[in-house]
C-alpha cells in the first residue's frame, strides 16, 4: 500500500467528478482519510460534500491561499482543464511549499495532442515534487455526441477522415477507480515517476460503427467527411477544439501508448466498460 490517506483534487468537473467520487468510496471503505476538493468558492457540489468530501475555497492567483489549503495533503490531482491549466504551475508550487508528497498533473487524455500538458512534468521535476501522469485516451462516456458527428438517436454518424486509425476509449467512471486503486494499493516505489497508460478498448471509429450495428441490429447511416474540411475549420477558428480533436482522431495520434506499453494489469480485476455498451447505456438499443 501506498501509504497516501489525504488527498485533495482541483476541479469538479469533466473528469474531476469522477476521481473524487472515486476516492470517497475508498474513504467510505477507510483507504482514504480525507478528500478535499479545491474550489474558487465555498458553495456548490452538495453531493459530494453528503458523500463526505471537504470543499476548500482557494484563490488560484494567491499562493498563500493555495499553500493553506492542501496543508496536511499527501497527494494533489489536478484535472483543471482550458485556460485554468495555466494554473497547475501555481498549484505545484504551492504543493511542494505545503509539504505534498506526490502531484497528479491534469493528463486524463493521450500523449503528444496538447503541449502545454506534455511538458507539464519538467516543471514538476525541477521542482523536486513527485509525480504519476495517467494517460485514459478518449472519454468513451463524452465522445459519441453529435458536436462529434455521431447522432445514434437518429441513426447517423458523419465521421471525419477515413475511420479506421485507432483510438484509446476509457469511460469516467473506469478512469476514476483506476486513479483510486493505483494510488491507495500500490506501493510507493510503483507509483513515483510513472507513466499509466490505459484503456477500456482500442477501437476505430469504423469498428465502433460496426460494433453498434451488429450489437443493436440498427445500421447507421454513414458519411465520411474530408479532412480538409476540418482543416479549413481551425485554420480559421483555432479555438476549434472539436474540428482539431476530429483531426487529430483521424491521424492516429489518439491512443495511449503502443500495446506492450499498457499498464492495465497494475489492477488485474480492473475490468472497464465496452465502447459499445457505454454507448447503448447512454443511448438505449
Amino acid at each position: 500500500m501506498s501509504g497516501y490517506k489525504n488527498f485533495a483534487v482541483a476541479g469538479a468537473g469533466n473528469i474531476g467528478k469522477f476521481v473524487i467520487e472515486a476516492l470517497l468510496d475508498k474513504k467510505a471503505s477507510g483507504a482514504v482519510s480525507s478528500v478535499s476538493v479545491l474550489t474558487r468558492s465555498s458553495g456548490g457540489h452538495e453531493e459530494l460534500v453528503a458523500k463526505g468530501a471537504k470543499l476548500s475555497a482557494v484563490d488560484y492567483a494567491s499562493p498563500a491561499s493555495l499553500a493553506g489549503a492542501l496543508a496536511g495533503i499527501d497527494v494533489l490531482i489536478s484535472t483543471l482543464g482550458g485556460p485554468a491549466i495555466a494554473q497547475q504551475a501555481d498549484l505545484a508550487r504551492a504543493a511542494k511549499t505545503a509539504g505534498v508528497q506526490l502531484f497528479v498533473p491534469s493528463e486524463f487524455g493521450t500523449p503528444g495532442v496538447f503541449a502545454v500538458k506534455d511538458a507539464f512534468t519538467d516543471t514538476l521535476a525541477a521542482l523536486g515534487l513527485p509525480y504519476a501522469v495517467f494517460y485514459n485516451g478518449v472519454f468513451t462516456d463524452f465522445l459519441f455526441s453529435p458536436i462529434f458527428g455521431f447522432d445514434f438517436k437518429n441513426g447517423k454518424a458523419s465521421i471525419g477522415g477515413s475511420g479506421t486509425a485507432p483510438i484509446s476509449f476509457t469511460h469516467r467512471n473506469d478512469i476514476g477507480n483506476f486513479v483510486a486503486h493505483v494510488l491507495t494499493a500500490l506501493p510507493r516505489a510503483k507509483i513515483e515517476g510513472r507513466i499509466f497508460r490505459i484503456e477500456g478498448e482500442r477501437l476505430s471509429f469504423n469498428q465502433v460503427v460496426a460494433d453498434y450495428s451488429a450489437r443493436t441490429g440498427k445500421p447507421l447511416e454513414v458519411t465520411h467527411r474530408p479532412r480538409a474540411e476540418f482543416e479549413a475549420a481551425v485554420a480559421k477558428n483555432p479555438a476549434d477544439i472539436a474540428s482539431f480533436l476530429i483531426l487529430e482522431f483521424d491521424a492516429g495520434k489518439c491512443i495511449v501508448g503502443k500495446p506492450d506499453e499498457l499498464t492495465n494489469n497494475d489492477w488485474p480485476e480492473w475490468k472497464p466498460a465496452k465502447v459499445v455498451d457505454t454507448i447503448v447505456e447512454i443511448y438505449g438499443h
